[in-house]
């Protein structure tokens, strides 16, 4: 089976990546440069209101609209000591335990923190009220975990977390993982071990990823070492900077889709324009640089996606009506509060 990953960007407006197996569209990524696309950034912001009939603080973190933050999206630092203290970042003592982790991105949404496996971490059962853990102006560092809808602002946590090639970085969790989407027992003992044998900085948790399955001790270290250089220039700015910032950034769709979507059974990567093309042959050299000769610049006259027949595929796709093979199709409508499908027989 051929697999390729077609990215598309020769039109500044939108960027779209597919993922093309035996020539037939499997998977679609679409990013138009208009949206503001804040899920993954990190930010240190302000807490400018407190409803504790919900349980929850808004807090400014500089774009303009104040997100949510919600109690059961406070890690247990700010318990202990009201606000935020950036010395907590270098010195942050917890228990060596093994844990593992369900989304090997790292993201974590509220109700997968009130599972039995974060119940038994070294996070405290009892959980004091918002307004007993924060008040107006105290300054929270803050991840983006959902767009916000409408009117609504974006969720925010302060469980951060930044994915690498093979890891992800948790510093709220302290302890080292491996992916429960990696079932190999021998595989995640060794990857276990050869973590820990990496000695990673007391007081930093990683999990990782499914993508690390199989890798080996060299290559969990070079991506070891990528995120605690990142993480070093995280927590000067978060220490230099007032409140409200932005402290990092997500990287753009292309470099995400690689480093989330890339494995070695995809045959080559093309790319049609030029500066998108450097930048990802550059951290693909950076993070697998076994696999830089399958990035390819495409320069074909026909335009990329046409030549792999994709236009068609893609507008239906975006149809409110799906016709089915055995007959019949559904409707999906979009609302604010939900997605609605209706399934219509043939």
């Amino acid at each position: 089976m051929k697999k390729e990953m077609l990215i598309n960007v020769a039109q500044p407006e939108e960027c779209r990546i597919a993922i093309v197996e035996d020539g037939s569209l499997e998977e679609l990524y679409t990013e138009r440069a208009s949206q503001d696309n804040y899920v993954g950034n990190i930010y240190k912001g302000k807490v400018v209101n407190l409803e504790p009939s919900i349980q929850a603080a808004f807090v400014d973190f500089g774009v303009g609209r104040n997100g949510f933050l919600h109690i059961s999206d406070v890690e247990p630092q700010y318990y202990r000591q009201g606000g935020y203290d950036p010395a907590q970042l270098e010195n942050d003592e917890r228990d060596e335990e093994d844990e593992d982790d369900d989304d090997d991105s790292g993201r974590r949404g509220r109700r997968d923190r009130n599972s039995k496996r974060f119940r038994n971490s070294s996070r405290p059962r009892f959980k004091p009220p918002i307004q007993e853990i924060f008040k107006r102006g105290d300054e929270v560092l803050v991840q983006v975990i959902k767009e916000g809808i409408g009117s609504k602002g974006p969720t925010l946590s302060t469980y951060i977390s930044i994915p690498g090639r093979y890891l992800v970085l948790m510093p709220a969790l302290g302890r080292i993982g491996v992916s429960r989407k990696i079932d190999d027992e021998d595989d995640r003992k060794r990857l276990r071990d050869a973590l820990r044998d990496l000695n990673p900085p007391k007081g930093l948790g990683f999990i990782v990823r499914t993508a690390g399955a199989g890798r080996s001790r060299r290559d969990l270290s070079r991506d070891l070492a990528y995120l605690l250089r990142l993480w070093k220039v995280i927590v000067r700015r978060i220490k230099n900077k007032p409140a409200p910032v932005d402290i990092y950034e997500e990287s753009d769709m292309i470099i995400r889709t690689i480093r989330d979507i890339f494995t070695a059974d995809v045959d080559a990567i093309y790319i049609d324009e030029k500066n998108a093309y450097d930048r990802a042959s550059e951290f693909l050299r950076l993070v697998m640089p076994r696999h830089v000769e399958r990035m390819k610049y495409y320069e074909g006259r026909e335009p990329l996606f046409h030549k792999y027949k994709l236009e068609q595929e893609i507008a239906n796709i975006h149809r409110r009506e799906v016709s089915l093979k055995g007959g019949g199709s559904i409707v999906i409508d979009t609302t604010e509060a939900l997605v609605a499908i209706d399934v219509n027989s043939g």
